[in-house]
């Protein structure tokens, strides 16, 4: 019954398995290679021959467009017309190769996770304790009489955490499907920005890529930050040895219920951060 006890404390104080968190901190090609290899599949047998096709056209509208105002100006038509052959060479091989782009952009997101990580680890020492660790010869010294009232109170707290886990899980789960979905047409922003008229389709295109991307460094935050909150409003240093260990959780029933109701809010909040780190609503 301790190991109960001390489990459900511990899961109520730290809100997030460790196992979610780890999985966090996976760029897409970590966390599932085979869901990204065929997101990358898909992008060069199917979309980029579209693609392609898009940037003949606007290639070609582009040289007219370029002939048009030469007016016989032979020099002038030279510079113009190499100008826009170099324009052209530099968006196709853009355009053949614009995986590398989203894979700059995991590459950049999984440096700033780095930093976060070593600011404000999730586990090893620097971590600290669970709440139901921190209490484990308390929760032993009170024996059953004292321990059975305690998981009553606890349940609730409890079913709310394991709740608040599973929200995190499917925002987690959304956001790669996600980054996968829209890996599968990398080549198409790339076309699309060579043309005036839908340069701002694929600007957005690897706007939402990047918000995606940075959504594991606001989710990370959000978890830190929750883990700092518990950590601040259920100290053990108010619990008195030999005193009624079912009284303490009673004092801190709406503590333990605020944090996992808490740590579903902070989970949704993140989301329309990483948005409004570039420019969404």
């Amino acid at each position: 019954m301790v190991d109960f006890i001390v489990d459900i404390l511990n899961a109520i104080s730290s809100g997030i398995s460790q196992s979610q968190v780890d999985d966090l901190l996976k760029t897409p090609a970590a966390y599932n290679s085979s869901m990204y290899n065929l997101s990358l599949s898909i992008a060069q047998t199917a979309v980029k021959p579209v693609a392609s096709m898009v940037l003949a056209i606007v290639f070609t509208l582009e040289l007219a467009r370029v002939s048009s105002k030469v007016d016989g100006d032979r020099e002038l038509g030279v510079k113009m017309v190499a100008s826009a052959m170099i324009r052209i060479m530099l968006v196709f091989t853009a355009a053949q190769h614009s995986e590398l782009l989203l894979k700059a952009i995991d590459q950049l997101g999984q440096s700033v996770m780095d930093s976060f990580m070593s600011a404000s680890p999730t586990s090893g020492d620097a971590s600290g304790l669970g709440l139901g660790d921190q209490m484990r010869d308390d929760i032993d010294a009170a024996g059953w009489l004292g321990q059975l009232p305690c998981i009553v109170l606890l349940i609730i707290p409890f079913l709310v955490s394991k709740a608040a886990s599973i929200v995190f899980t499917v925002v987690l789960l959304l956001r790669f499907v996600q980054i996968y979905l829209t890996a599968a047409f990398n080549p198409l922003p790339i076309a699309f920005i060579a043309c005036d008229e839908t340069r701002q389709w694929g600007v957005n295109y690897f706007r939402q890529y990047a918000t995606l991307v940075f959504q594991c460094a606001t989710l990370y935050l959000a978890v830190v930050l929750y883990r700092a909150f518990v950590g601040n409003v259920m100290s053990v240093s108010g619990y008195e040895k030999d005193s009624s260990l079912s009284g303490w959780i009673t004092s801190n029933f709406s503590n333990l219920l605020l944090a996992s109701v808490l740590l579903i809010g902070i989970v949704m909040v993140s989301n329309g951060v990483a948005k409004k780190l570039f420019g969404g609503e």
